[in-house]
């Protein structure tokens, strides 16, 4: 057997390079004589557009780039689509393609005409200003291309991303300010829509969990003493009225509002893939495949997943999806396990890493009501250990702008385990779902849109968490004395050894100043009171944790091309 090591996350920095030069070629190639700003369109598609009926037939199919997740207008649409003020969103599934999120807009104008709901509505529409145009358009458009600056920094007390698992003690632990710096275009080109982030942030030589913490290779640029950047999102996509397919980087979660998916989730730090839609809004099948370099040698990993999700009415959604992690020393791809007509079946098999997702989301009247359910079907000694799941609610009518959530999870201790390293469900030792087993955890929290640009959101989390980490190979009762049985049957299905208990209550939100050129805030903060930490009997902490950013934003300048 070929010898495997992992190396070092490095490579991958240039690759997405390719994509940028792509998208010029389709896109930008040809300079515009003169460039539109989108500050030229039509007065009536900012705060006074009167939109069309969401019905309407448009004519045209148009491409449109994504928003990227962690963008201040998700929170907000969250609320509204628990509340039925938005049906051709999917509550599990982002990100949302921004052309989708304009027509969204003009759903809820007229659905609710209060004057808290106006307020934001009219600040969406500000950032949604071209998208709004271009949905109205009958025909094709001309290319387009925008761009925009996020210029901030960031205060953390300490640098573990996860704040329910902070660094307490070590080189980590301490208070810092880090750059977070981003340079973002996208557009569409005909039937093809790119994007692009790339990013300088501090936090790529300072993270915990990854070798020296060095997320990005050590070593010296030309203007730079060493080098932070790294590109985040790069993607071209094919997009016509029913089916889709890109290929690049881009953060994907499957899961209800505030949570991580449990199949897929943005958590991980992107990678590329080939991904894939087909379906309308109401039933689609969407899926990727990735090959992930991170054992270096001739050792492949394949992460092929999909899910399809059917919504037979407004208040109703039904989902499934499923992954099947294979590879090793020169294993070459199954395809048997990449297409998704045929694999839809947990089954056994030692090759494989197989894992399940089953995610139900109904709205009755006052709010809605979430559960997500996970099978990890690695499994040769019985049904121990492998189930985790999530069940929430929202309450989207208790008072206007005000959504209450609270959901619970819990994971059992050999979820996502194998007994192949090259089957972890990983990329570069980071979860490509979860990144943490073997827990309970209780999450209650309120979104107060209190004014248009400022969410408030008080939150609490309890997590309760064992030893048990996927990282771990799966232990081998075969002649083990530790397992008289045989099998797993006896293994601690959670709390495996030693709990940590924390309890953290917060407060996160931001703010946004200023409608072309912005200052935003954004923040989370919170005392951790941690019991047993790092799982050590009688070491109890109480610390202040969490981040705060400060960034000033460019306009988003567009530009119409030849």
């Amino acid at each position: 057997m070929t010898q495997t090591s992992r190396r070092h996350p490095s490579a991958a920095l240039r690759r997405p390079l390719a994509l940028t030069a792509l998208a010029l070629v389709l896109g930008l190639a040809v300079p515009a004589t003169e460039p539109a700003l989108a500050q030229d369109a039509p007065a009536d598609t900012v705060a006074g557009y009167q939109p069309t009926p969401v019905e309407k037939d448009r004519g045209a199919y148009h491409a449109s780039p994504y928003l990227p997740l962690g963008h201040w207008a998700y929170p907000i649409l969250d609320y509204w689509i628990s509340a039925g003020r938005i049906t051709n969103l999917s509550p599990f599934t982002q990100p949302y393609r921004r052309i989708e999120i304009a027509a969204a807009l003009e759903e809820v104008a007229a659905s609710d005409s209060s004057e808290s709901t106006r307020g934001w509505l009219d600040r969406l529409r500000i950032e949604f200003q071209p998208d709004l145009a271009l949905q109205a358009e009958p025909r094709p458009v001309k290319p387009d291309l925008a761009v925009r600056l996020d210029l901030g920094a960031v205060y953390t007390t300490q640098t573990h991303r996860d704040v329910l698992r902070p660094e307490l003690d070590g080189q980590y632990s301490t208070g810092r300010v880090l750059e977070d710096l981003r340079l973002e275009f996208e557009g569409q080109a005909g039937v093809v829509a790119y994007g692009f982030q790339g990013a300088r942030k501090g936090i790529y030589t300072v993270d915990p969990q990854y070798p020296d913490g060095r997320v990005v290779p050590e070593r010296s640029a030309p203007i730079l003493d060493e080098m932070k950047v790294r590109v985040e999102e790069g993607y071209l996509e094919l997009q016509t009225r029913y089916a889709r397919l890109g290929f690049g980087r881009q953060y994907r979660n499957w899961a209800p509002p505030q949570l991580d998916g449990f199949v897929r989730s943005d958590y991980a730090y992107s990678q590329e893939l080939l991904g894939y839609r087909v379906g309308t809004e109401r039933i689609f099948l969407i899926g990727s495949l990735a090959s992930y370099g991170d054992f270096g040698a001739d050792t492949t990993h394949y992460v092929p997943m999909h899910r399809l999700e059917v919504r037979p009415i407004d208040q109703l959604m039904i989902a499934v999806s499923e992954t099947a992690v294979h590879g090793g020393p020169g294993r070459p791809l199954n395809w048997w396990l990449v297409n998704p007509l045929s694999v839809w079946q947990i089954t056994e098999d030692e090759q494989v890493n197989h894992i399940g997702q089953l995610d139900v989301w109904w709205r009755p009247k006052f709010g809605a009501l979430f559960g997500s359910l996970l099978v990890d079907a690695t499994n040769q000694e019985g049904s121990c250990c492998q189930m985790g799941g999530s069940l929430g609610f929202e309450l989207s009518h208790l008072a206007p702008q005000l959504n209450v959530r609270a959901n619970f999870s819990a994971i059992q201790s050999l979820v996502y385990r194998t007994r192949l390293p090259w089957e972890e469900y990983s990329v570069e030792r980071i979860g490509i779902g979860w990144d943490k087993v073997d827990l309970y955890l209780l999450t209650a929290e309120v979104d107060w849109f209190a004014r248009p640009g400022l969410l408030i959101r008080p939150r609490l989390d309890l997590q309760i968490k064992g030893e048990g980490d996927f990282r771990e190979l799966r232990p081998d009762p075969v002649d083990n004395p530790d397992f008289p049985t045989g099998d797993l049957s006896e293994f601690p299905r959670i709390l495996l050894g030693q709990s940590e208990t924390t309890i953290r209550p917060a407060l996160r939100g931001y703010w946004i100043g200023g409608e072309g050129w912005q200052i935003r805030l954004d923040w989370d903060v919170g005392l951790s009171f941690i019991q047993n930490y790092h799982h050590t009997a009688g070491d109890s902490r109480t610390e202040l944790t969490g981040w705060l950013k400060a960034a000033i934003v460019t306009p988003r300048w567009m530009f119409r091309l030849r």
